[in-house]
């Protein structure tokens, strides 16, 4: 199966700057497709394991990491049957001023995360990821 086509599936959208897929199986989190030139294939097996730890009490205190940035939690929904999203926003820097939306999705078997274009909020990414993780879902990936 190539993951190919869901990236750009997602990246094609006008509020869809870069996306990232990646496999869940525990000790062998990684990168199975992501847009060409994009930031996000740099996420980490940690930070993975920590978007998906079963463990939430610490996601909105603390934020999570994606690809070394910082990033605040907004929604989570990760792991709540019929939404299985989250929605993060990434925290300013004097390095990178501008504080691009995030949304997580996660399926049986992959995290999909795609970042929003500047100015783009979640409510443009979220239906994208909700759509992609949803028929994911029902394939049983």
């Amino acid at each position: 199966m190539s993951w190919d086509s869901y990236i750009s599936s997602l990246t094609k959208s006008e509020w869809v700057d870069d996306a990232v897929i990646l496999g869940l199986t525990p000790g062998q989190e990684s990168v199975w497709a992501s847009a060409p030139g994009g930031w996000l294939s740099q996420v980490t097996a940690s930070e993975v394991q920590a978007i998906i730890a079963s463990d939430r009490s610490g996601l909105f205190a603390n934020g999570v990491t994606l690809a070394g940035r910082k990033c605040t939690v907004l929604r989570d929904a990760l792991n709540v049957d019929g939404q299985n999203t989250m929605d993060i926003k990434m925290k300013t820097s004097d390095k990178e001023p501008d504080p691009f939306s995030f949304t997580i999705g996660r399926s049986q078997k992959a995290i999909i995360i795609a970042k929003g274009v500047k100015d783009a909020h979640g409510g443009k990414i979220n239906p994208l990821v909700f759509d992609m993780t949803s028929y994911l879902r029902k394939m049983n990936m």
